[in-house]
């Protein structure tokens, strides 16, 4: 067995090469960027207005009062789409509305509350300063300016930005792709008829959510009986950045995943880690192909899945290779009495001055309660004792919603 430090630096060792692709910006929704993106153009694109009111010169309303308001003579109006073509002088007002350019001439925008119109003029009763209510051209980022980051999601506040300087496609990662094949002859899916010698199969929704949740493509997920010659030709035929099996990486006569991918051309990199639970691990490699062995048990399934799959799905759709960590106070003793490096489910709470973290009950590698009771897991080693109060690091499940860092800051590699 090798520890579990070892078994990530072989997994950060045999990455699958980040893929870049250009897409329309409204396609890449959810994808992260390749590149830096500096703005073609500044924001705002020009001097304009921020409210609906009058565009003066500040020289000829400064010091207006409603007992001695200023009077400006109107000659014309600036409107959103339609701007004023002229100049505007010495004792001329221009009507203007919320984002139409500034009039030439003009350098302040007087509020609509703040004066009383007649058919050609208006009274200005009160301004607070020279060049109050207008937008600077440049004043938000200049032409050339970074605007977002190579790594950087690209959701809707990030989509809009790109849109609002012109870009309308970008160069992002291409997701992980997956293939998925859930081993066991006892399976069967959750809504069929079951047998009394059977089980409802949970690793195969569960690990396409984990899949999903993760920004991998699901590009095919399968069901195979514990038969070498089924679980050979599934894995000769699931073609992915990574082939990612469950069940079938123990010894017994029925585990035939190593085997089949060996068979396949698939070089082994490592099989079973010093840890609780999971400890029957399989990795190969085949060309820029990573198959994973999980075992078949749903908790030792989905920790290995957080631990060591996880964080290449976020390395190769760029983001870092890690996982998202928060420091919380053990409300109670915390203790490792095995032989074997433990990952413990926990649950992490809010409270005064920081976060709080609690053992969920049933920590058996078959009871999904743990995952699901739980919103991260610590790592003890064999005989670790974290006493109440003391602070250890927990890492975050995806669904956990809380601020978190990765505990590696590191992007991809360039292609």
């Amino acid at each position: 067995m090798i520890s579990i430090d070892e078994a990530i630096a072989i997994i950060k060792a045999n990455i699958p090469t980040p893929v870049e692709e250009v897409l329309p910006l409204a396609q890449a929704l959810g994808y992260y960027l390749a590149e830096d993106i500096q703005s073609p153009e500044p924001s705002p694109r020009y001097t304009n207005s921020a409210m609906d009111g009058i565009a003066a010169r500040f020289a000829d309303v400064e010091g207006a009062t409603a007992e001695s308001p200023a009077l400006l003579t109107f000659i014309g109006e600036s409107r959103a789409g339609a701007p004023f073509a002229g100049m505007v002088g010495a004792g001329e007002a221009v009507r203007i509305s919320t984002g139409a350019m500034l009039a030439a001439g003009a350098d302040t925008v007087i509020r609509m509350e703040d004066t009383r119109e007649t058919e050609n003029s208006v009274a200005v009763f009160a301004v607070r300063k020279k060049g109050q209510d207008v937008r600077r051209q440049g004043e938000e980022f200049a032409a050339g300016d970074l605007l977002l980051r190579r790594g950087t999601r690209i959701a809707a506040p990030q989509a809009g930005l790109l849109a609002s300087v012109g870009i309308d496609q970008v160069t992002v990662f291409a997701p992980c792709t997956v293939a998925l094949l859930v081993t066991g002859s006892e399976l069967v899916a959750a809504g069929a008829a079951i047998k009394e010698y059977q089980i409802r199969d949970s690793n195969m929704i569960m690990l396409q959510a984990a899949v999903r949740e993760a920004g991998g493509n699901l590009f095919s997920s399968r069901r195979i009986v514990d038969e070498k010659e089924a679980t050979s030709a599934a894995i000769a035929t699931a073609a992915a950045d990574i082939i990612l099996c469950t069940g079938g990486v123990s010894v017994g006569r029925h585990d035939h995943v190593k085997e089949a991918a060996e068979e396949n051309g698939f070089v082994p990199l490592f099989w079973r880690v010093r840890q609780k639970p999971g400890k029957p691990l399989y990795c190969a490699r085949k060309g820029k192909t990573l198959l994973f062995g999980l075992p078949g048990n749903p908790v030792s399934a989905f920790m290995c899945f957080a631990h060591y799959v996880r964080p290449v799905l976020y390395a190769v759709c760029g983001q870092p290779f890690g996982w998202p960590s928060v420091e919380a106070h053990a409300s109670a003793d915390l203790a490792n009495r095995g032989n074997r490096t433990n990952m413990v489910r926990v649950r992490v709470s809010s409270r005064p001055g920081g976060y709080a973290v609690d053992s969920v009950e049933h920590q058996g590698s078959h009871m999904l309660t743990s995952l699901a009771d739980a919103n991260g897991y610590v790592i003890l080693e064999p005989g670790q004792i974290v006493r109440a109060g003391e602070a250890i690091t927990v890492y975050a499940y995806d669904f956990w919603q809380a601020p978190v860092t990765f505990a590696d800051e590191s992007l991809p590699p360039k292609a």
